[in-house]
């Protein structure tokens, strides 16, 4: 029998007892595996996730079982205490004001010895680098520590099966990899059974020793990465792919349009991607790649910041988040701000929208000062969708958030509501609780209530968060089209990939200020890790590409 065995499992929310959440879902997971669940948001990957721990399990109806070495949950020693539950949202399950007091909570709960408890602390603290944080305020550290903490203080009580809920979402791309690599060496090193949820594949397909793809509660297809890739190509929705095997895929296609590709050949790594490459036509001709050159268009400064200074608290030794920075937004562009974790990127678009005021500097929008905008002025011109947008939801449905968006913006047509929600995909979601949504369908019915208003300047704090690739599509595609009716888009991101393909500038954050700032084909070229897969693949060869479509093109170039 396998180590965790899940037999017909079916699950309604309260609310919805027609439309189950998990639908005779069975599976099973083999101890020490790494597992990694994915497929469009609201499939029931994060519910499935939480029925594992008995202790948050949702409320509902639920029927079927679900095993830990042959016990169900309710059963002694079914090991639901072994059984580590990482959240998505860092903020969600830090509960102490000190890191120390943080980790040391759980192991009070369970009433350890105080020489365990220091024993199992320094143990922990020293295996993952982290003696620097360990007498910081939790409120000072940024996403990427937090989330680290979370991990850590889980850790410390030492489960044999590790849930992860789209861990990386808000973590940038070093901290976003230094967490896998963690959890890789947790499992590969001790024997944790890893399940986690994750939209963001290009990473963790590589480290996987099974995926599941997941739609409308259920299971529709599991195996070895490269078995479930090959069959998504060939059945299913090729957007779920990751760019290395997809630019794989796409040109043995080309080069023979009935061959069947080995499975074992697969890239799904830089370096198989890498070896495979060598034997494809990539020849230095002397013709550079023409692909991403930003036309030299000569717009108008719409929002102008200068010598700006921020700090959340006053005084000598307080820490300056923004300091003399300098930055300007073209009318009509799309702006993608890129930073690690605390570098200031969130913080810079609540000053644009007068949240925060600064303590030093200028913010213009349209040339005039910041300060003489009155908060209506400001809500009318620059929509803001913030990094939670649980915080936009005042009403108790989709619905009742629509309709007093509409009504406070003296709207009339209901027909501009409901071609938003089609576009985004939500329809269905209409009359649910916005807290009853997923990450992703948060995310985009907060979108909707907002593009309903139709700003001239929208700022977007990490609008892919919780997004699966095919919702990022529509996403960049309704991001382009306002682009295309005058709109112009700020937003900050960790998702590269999305980044390279719908920003006209992209801009570096870097200890308060803006540090650099290029089209995406130079400033992802020859980075190391805030650059996209396919540039990783291609690095030191003659393509300058940096998104899937553009390798696939120069390819065919160089054939030609």
């Amino acid at each position: 029998m396998a180590f965790i065995e899940i037999n017909n499992l079916t699950f309604n929310y309260p609310n919805n007892i027609n439309a189950p959440a998990l639908d005779e879902l069975s599976l099973s997971v083999e101890k020490g595996q790494f597992i990694v669940l994915f497929g469009p948001s609201g499939c029931g990957k994060s519910t499935l996730l939480r029925l594992l721990k008995k202790e948050i399990q949702p409320h509902g109806v639920l029927s079927g079982d679900i095993l830990f070495n042959g016990h169900t949950l309710d059963e002694e020693g079914s090991g639901s205490r072994e059984v580590g539950f990482v959240f998505q949202d860092p903020e969600n399950q830090v509960v102490a004001d000190q890191v120390l007091h943080e980790l040391a909570f759980g192991l009070e709960n369970q009433g350890l010895p105080t020489n365990e408890m220091r024993n199992r602390i320094a143990e922990m603290v020293h295996f993952m680098g982290a003696e620097h944080l360990l007498h910081r305020k939790t409120h000072e550290l940024s996403g990427g520590q937090k989330q680290q903490l979370n991990l850590a203080s889980v850790l410390l009580m030492q489960p044999s099966v590790l849930l992860l809920d789209e861990p990386t979402a808000q973590l940038d791309p070093v901290s976003s990899r230094e967490f896998l690599d963690m959890i890789v060496r947790l499992n590969e090193e001790f024997g944790l059974t890893v399940i986690m949820a994750e939209h963001r594949l290009e990473e963790v397909i590589s480290v996987a020793d099974k995926i599941v793809m997941m739609d409308n509660g259920r299971v529709q297809i599991a195996g070895n990465p490269k078995q479930v890739v090959n069959h998504i190509w060939n059945k299913a929705d090729k957007t779920y792919i990751p760019s290395i095997p997809s630019f794989y895929l796409q040109i043995t296609k080309e080069v023979d349009q009935h061959h069947q590709s080995v499975v074992e050949d697969i890239p799904l790594t830089v370096k198989e991607g890498k070896n495979w490459l060598q034997s494809q036509p990539f020849i230095d001709n002397g013709r550079k790649s023409e692909l991403n050159k930003a036309e030299e268009i000569d717009m108008a400064d719409i929002v102008r910041v200068n010598n700006l200074f921020f700090q959340y608290e006053i005084g000598k030794k307080a820490e300056l988040i923004l300091k003399e920075l300098d930055f300007s937004l073209r009318k009509g562009e799309i702006y993608t701000l890129l930073g690690g974790n605390g570098s200031g990127k969130s913080t810079l678009l609540k000053v644009i929208c007068g949240i925060h005021k600064p303590q030093r500097g200028k913010v213009y929008i349209y040339e005039k000062s910041l300060k003489r905008w009155t908060r209506n002025e400001l809500a009318k011109s620059i929509g803001y969708l913030p990094q939670n947008p649980k915080l936009f939801f005042i009403q108790d449905t989709l619905e009742k958030e629509l309709q007093y968006t509409m009504e406070q913006w003296d709207i009339e047509s209901p027909y501009e509501a409901t071609t938003l929600l089609e576009s985004l995909g939500i329809s269905h979601l209409r009359h649910k609780h916005p807290y009853d949504l997923s990450g992703g369908e948060l995310q985009k019915a907060a979108l909707a209530c907002l593009l309903l208003r139709k700003p001239e300047i929208l700022l977007l704090d990490e609008p892919t968060k919780g997004l699966d690739p095919v919702s990022k599509k529509q996403l960049g595609k309704i991001l382009i089209q306002l682009q295309s009716n005058g709109m112009t888009v700020l937003m900050t991101s960790h998702d590269v990939e999305f980044a390279a393909k719908i920003a006209d500038r992209c801009g570096m954050m870097f200890e308060g200020k803006i540090t650099s700032e290029s089209e995406p084909a130079s400033f992802f070229r020859g980075n190391f890790f805030y650059t996209t897969m396919i540039q990783r693949l291609l690095r030191s060869t003659p393509c300058e590409a940096v998104t899937l479509e553009e390798a696939v093109q120069s390819w065919k170039i160089s054939r030609n």
